[in-house]
């Protein structure tokens, strides 16, 4: 499994679970605190997005949470998991034109039902 270190403290954790037991993959979310801030001042966060039986999908600290949020909230997981689960056709090509093959296959395969669970949980406004 890819493993990529993020400096930070590991603030949550989030499992997903979009399909029945047994049925697909369970994704857990890992936020992390990067104690840095954007030019706006909105707090930076890192982020691993784990796919069961595969390892990470997207791992990154360019997420920069809404000032309006604090950084372990619902709504900061909402925001983030709005971005990773895009997919084409939601937004301008060009957004994914640094996925790898096998980020685009997740869009294709997975993106929709875990859009789905996080709206379930968290809310869709």
């Amino acid at each position: 499994m890819k493993r990529t270190t993020i400096n930070g403290e590991l603030i949550r954790t989030v499992v997903f679970t979009p399909y029945l037991k047994g049925m697909g993959p369970v994704f857990t979310l890992k936020l992390y605190d990067i104690f840095k801030r954007d030019e706006l001042g909105k707090h930076s966060l890192g982020y691993r997005l784990l796919e069961s039986g595969y390892g990470e999908v997207f791992t990154g600290t360019d997420f920069n949470c809404s000032p309006m949020h604090a950084i372990d909230s619902d709504d900061a997981v909402k925001g983030l998991m709005c971005f990773l689960t895009l997919r084409p056709g939601d937004t301008d090509e060009e957004y994914f034109d640094s996925y790898t093959d096998d980020q685009l296959d997740y869009c294709n395969s997975h993106a929709g039902a875990l859009s789905s669970e996080v709206y379930g949980r968290f809310g869709e406004g």
